[in-house]
């Protein structure tokens, strides 16, 4: 009965041959670099899940300067814009009036010239009196013609048009341009204030 029993499982056990034996050690090599290739792509893996989080690290920076400039925003709450305007606005004015000075300063230094004030008497029958009584009668003051009256008395005196530059003063604000002349009259008057003058 023992022999019955042993002859089928004879049946049943796999041969064996070269074939098979030869493949084995193919398939543990395959085995081992499909191993290794798989600990190299969760090492890659692990790689990328530390930088992400040194790049949430850096984020979490972010958002406690988020938080401080709110807080800095809430605490600076109280400035006046419309206050820093009138500030910035009365430091520009500030600057002009500077510019004017020494630009007055250096003007009176390089050439002392007469100034003609509103309450000189103005003689009609002298040409550059005419021009300035038609430049003090459009609100400037302190006028002050720039050629010599030799000059001046030549343009007055030559027929056609002509221009006579000026200074004056507005508002304290030194105001320079020329006066135009057609046949010894006055035709127009075009002052603008220096500061423009500059780029």
């Amino acid at each position: 009965m023992q022999l019955c029993i042993e002859a089928p499982l004879a049946s049943l056990a796999i041969p064996q041959s070269d074939a098979g034996a030869a493949l084995v050690p193919w398939l543990l090599a395959l085995a081992a670099v499909a191993a290794v290739v798989a600990a190299v792509g969760i090492w890659g893996v692990l790689r990328r899940l530390e930088r992400l989080e040194g790049a949430a690290a850096k984020l979490d920076a972010l958002e406690e300067l988020r938080v401080a400039l709110a807080a800095l925003a809430k605490e600076r709450s109280d400035l006046d814009l419309r206050r820093i305007e009138h500030v910035l606005i009365e430091m520009r004015d500030g600057q002009r009036r500077l510019e004017d000075s020494i630009l007055r300063a250096t003007q009176s230094a390089l050439r002392p010239a007469p100034a003609q004030s509103a309450q000189e008497p103005i003689d009609p029958a002298d040409p550059a009196s005419r021009i300035i009584a038609r430049v003090l009668a459009q609100g400037y003051e302190r006028v002050q013609l720039v050629p010599p009256r030799e000059e001046l008395e030549r343009l007055l005196a030559a027929e056609g048009a002509h221009e006579v530059l000026l200074e004056a003063r507005r508002n304290g604000v030194l105001c320079k341009g020329r006066v135009l002349l057609r046949d010894g009259a006055v035709t127009d008057v075009e002052l603008s204030p220096a500061y423009t003058m500059f780029p």
